[in-house]
């Protein structure tokens, strides 16, 4: 239900909403899902005595879901309870050894009241000619096998519903596999609703009213699903993409299926119809377990599944085009599944609008599920058959057959659908939109149209371009639309085919006799037609490989933060084998053709290095080699533990280019720009505050009073005191202070400025400074202070000193040396300022001794203590 802001009357919608597994079948043999033919083992034993299979009771549902009247409370596309029931096959069956073939396990289900059961299997991995089976204990319904035809990379199996209360799970494994089958029940569903009954005053697919939609409603599926607790069914269908080329892609509603979880256990239902409108012959025999989480938003209600399996080519599948314009639908139709039931149809001989309103939507109990914004679904008024609950993610069909939105909810002749083209680039992410999947290689197209019964686009593509001679090469077909024949032709005829493939192979192994450029085609062909590809001059043949690192400059830049799995891909071979010159800084691990760099933890590095990577690929007797010089980036005062020492006066030649942030760094809070002991706001999306910072430490000067002025970049600073920088990283606020904090500049720039501190004089102090929004980049640190200071270094020296003399004015420094009786040595004046203050003066010739330096700036002046040896 909703409301719109600009309506006082409060309209009640059905949100027709749901969840997954079930359906009632009627009793006779039957095969559903993809499955293999075939009996149990168990159905050809001559058991002598009755087998007493193990059984396992599931909980009586309440007699309140049976009773009719419950149909009133209910939510509308509820039909079953999921009950856990963790059984082990294997350790929880009954084991029957079949003397040279294998063995065979059994364990019984049982309900007391369900309509239905539905299997999940929560492991599920088979072994080669391994065989699972679900039948009724008179042998009249039979689902499977399933196979290792049916693995998937979860290892999970959702099973459909089996009609009656009672049903047997037999797994045969065969002798000596290449592995120990898995096979492990999670959970039952328990169908309290019988949803097969007739429909109706609905229309149905196969009705004169259906006669044009016969190649879309191909498209169209029933599912079913569950949250682990409860069981739903909704409706969805097959969708194209722009490569057309069958990838089983599918589309629904979101407030359906919403998650990866609920995703895992769904059960698609092709071709569930009546043949005519006369008829009640809608049979559950083709259908699909398992799908995957694409992508999907509340936003349009829309969610993309890919199904876990490609619906074979007896289940006739159609791939809807689709048009995500934006353009009112001027006709159209829903081809739906009202209640769970057979595939109806409704028609729509009018335009279809944009809802220019928000709309709340509410659960039956008048809970707010979620609020759209205007302008995100279409309003459409159906002149013949109606959607009911279960219909939700019916696909709308424009005038021209191709799907513009699916079913969000409604209320008698106001239905609404939400937008294909609000979905299609709703977000950046590629979990909320259509177009990252639809449009894979970036067409930009807006409409396509549906593909049905196509003969295949031959396509095909090989391990190597260039390749060793006498040395068998793969071909791999990448052919569309399922082919199953194929030609393989080679132009000059100096080849052969390899181990047991030939011409016919659809993955043939092609050995190229001589030196030379080879032309390959391929001719494909399924059911419908043929098609073929010829690559000119695509293979190279010859005696030397062309081995190559792809994509890597032979002279690269990498930062140090940045070698974590840092990734080298090489080319032009079959086999490789990789060197690394630096290994007692860095790891490497190897998957292939690929190289994983990756900086020891335990390495004692604080400074940039250099590094050879090379890497030798071999293809039987050829080989090539190649190399790269890697230089690595690493700040020496990235950490605080090695922490620059600053002086008073201008210090330069900084950069926190490669710089990272340290385990249990403090900053300060973002309350603002221009807010003391605070940096700016920072909005970069899943980042920290702090990105690559660099360390410094200094000393106040005598009076305390100090000025720090960066420049260069975008700079943010902070000034800690602490006895030692363990405090700092310790995360204790008790054991350090931050003293003083600071981002853009009062009076413009954005070139961080911390004016007249107070400090201690004498005191060590910890200086940090990082980039804005991650900014990186040179610069320079200004110390400024009002006295007169100054370094000499080195002290003791033998016989030259360096003074670093520091007072913000620019002046003329006169500079004496006595000895210890105040006798004058030597005397000079040196032109001193900001950016020039360093000078250095020699001793040697005089005697060696303790000498003391006199130092007179502007009228300040200063005395240090010489050592000469």
């Amino acid at each position: 239900m909703f409301k719109t802001e600009n309506v006082k009357l409060r309209v009640k919608f059905r949100c027709f909403i749901c969840l997954t597994l079930g359906i009632v079948f009627s009793s006779s043999l039957l095969l559903a899902q993809v499955s293999e033919d075939g009996l149990p083992e168990s159905f050809f034993l001559n058991e002598k005595n009755a087998v007493i299979i193990p059984s396992r009771l599931l909980k009586s549902l309440p007699d309140s879901l049976l009773n009719p009247a419950f149909s009133k409370i209910r939510t509308d596309n509820h039909y079953g309870i999921v009950q856990s029931c963790e059984i082990d096959i294997k350790k929880d069956g009954i084991r029957t050894e079949l003397t040279g073939k294998g063995t065979i396990w059994r364990v019984k289900i049982q309900s007391e009241n369900a309509l239905s059961l539905g299997l999940f299997f929560q492991k599920y991995k088979l072994p080669s000619k391994a065989k699972l089976f679900v039948y009724d204990p008179p042998h009249l319904v039979l689902r499977g096998s399933f196979t290792e035809v049916n693995n998937n990379q979860k290892n999970i199996l959702p099973v459909a519903e089996f009609p009656g209360r009672e049903l047997v799970i037999e797994y045969f494994e065969p002798l000596n596999p290449e592995f120990v089958g898995e096979l492990q029940l999670g959970s039952v569903t328990q169908a309290f609703r019988n949803i097969m009954k007739n429909a109706g005053d609905r229309i149905g697919i196969n009705c004169p009213e259906g006669s044009e939609w016969q190649k879309e409603k191909h498209s169209v599926c029933l599912i079913t699903y569950h949250d682990f607790q409860n069981s739903y069914f909704c409706t969805g269908a097959l969708i194209n993409n722009t490569r057309e080329d069958e990838t089983p892609y599918f589309l629904t509603a979101n407030h359906c299926v919403d998650s990866e979880e609920e995703a895992s256990t769904l059960i698609t239902y092709f071709n569930y119809e009546n043949t005519s409108c006369s008829t009640d012959d809608a049979a559950f025999s083709q259908s699909l377990a398992g799908a995957t989480f694409k992508a999907g938003n509340p936003h349009s209600d829309f969610s993309l599944l890919l199904l876990n399996e490609y619906p074979p080519d007896e289940y006739n599948p159609f791939y809807a085009g689709w048009d995500v314009s934006g353009a009112n639908p001027r006709s159209g139709a829903c081809l739906h599944h009202p209640d769970g039931e057979p595939k109806s149809i409704a028609l729509a001989n009018n335009t279809a609008f944009s809802y220019p309103e928000k709309i709340d939507w509410f659960s039956e109990d008048l809970r707010l599920i979620s609020t759209t914004l205007p302008d995100t679904h279409w309003n459409v008024l159906f002149t013949q058959g109606l959607p009911e609950e279960g219909s939700s993610g019916g696909p709308l069909f424009d005038q021209n057959k191709r799907i513009v939105g699916q079913l969000h909810g409604g209320v008698n002749s106001v239905l609404l659908f939400g937008k294909l083209s609000v979905s299609w680039n709703y977000g950046e992410a590629s979990n909320q939109q259509l177009a990252y999947w639809l449009d894979p290689s970036g067409t930009k197209k807006t409409v396509i149209d549906g593909i049905w019964k196509m003969p295949p686009r031959a396509n095909f593509r090989v391990e190597l371009q260039e390749v060793c001679v006498d040395a068998p090469i793969l071909f791999t077909d990448r052919s569309t639309h399922r082919p199953t024949k194929w030609l393989w032709q080679v132009d000059p005829p100096t080849y052969d085919f390899a181990n047991g493939t030939d011409s016919t192979s659809q993955n043939p192994q092609i050995l190229f006799e001589k030196d030379g450029v080879y032309s390959i085609k391929l001719i494909s062909t399924n059911r419908y037609g043929s098609d073929e590809l010829i690559q000119k001059n695509y293979v190279v043949a010859r005696s030397k490989l062309d081995v190559n690192f792809l994509k890597t400059k032979a002279d690269s830049v990498v930062c140090g933060c940045d070698l974590k799995d840092f990734p080298f891909t090489a080319g032009g071979a079959l086999k490789y084998s990789f060197e690394v010159e630096r290994k007692d800084l860095i790891d490497i691990q190897v998957n292939e053709n690929q190289l994983f760099l990756t900086m020891k933890e335990s390495a004692n590095y604080h400074q940039s290095f250099d590094t050879w990577v090379k890497v030798t690929g071999t293809n039987r007797h050829c080989m090539g080699k190649d190399s790269v010089l890697l230089h690595v980036i690493i700040q020496p005062n990235d950490n605080i533990a090695n922490a620059a020492k600053l002086f008073l006066g201008r210090n330069s030649g900084f950069t926190n280019k490669c710089a990272s942030a340290e385990v249990g760094e403090p900053y300060p809070l973002s309350s603002g720009c221009l807010v003391k002991k605070s940096w700016c706001p920072d909005f970069k999306q899943g980042k920290s505050l702090i990105d690559n910072s660099v360390w410094f430490s200094f000393v106040a000067p005598s009076d305390g009073k100090l000025t720090i002025d960066t420049q260069g970049f975008d700079t943010q600073i902070a000034v800690y005191d602490s006895p030692d920088y363990q405090s700092i990283l310790s995360l204790d606020r008790r054991l350090f202070t931050m003293v003083a904090a600071a981002d853009n500049r009062v009076f413009g720039g954005r070139a961080a400025l911390l004016e007249d501190l107070e400090l201690e004089p004498g005191k060590r102090y910890w200086l940090q400074v990082d980039g804005n929004n991650a900014a990186y980049g040179n610069f320079t640190i200004d110390l400024i202070s009002q006295s007169l200071e100054a370094e000499v270094f080195p002290n003791p020296s033998s016989g030259v000193f360096t003074v670093n003399v520091f007072h913000p004015e620019r002046g003329t420094a006169d500079l004496t040396v006595s000895d210890l009786n105040g006798r004058i040595l030597f005397s000079q004046q040196y032109e001193v300022s900001l950016n020039e203050s360093l000078f250095r003066f020699n001793l040697n010739g005089f005697a060696k001794g303790v000498y003391i330096m006199h130092l007179q700036l502007n009228d300040r002046s200063l005395s240090k203590k010489l050592v000469y040896f």
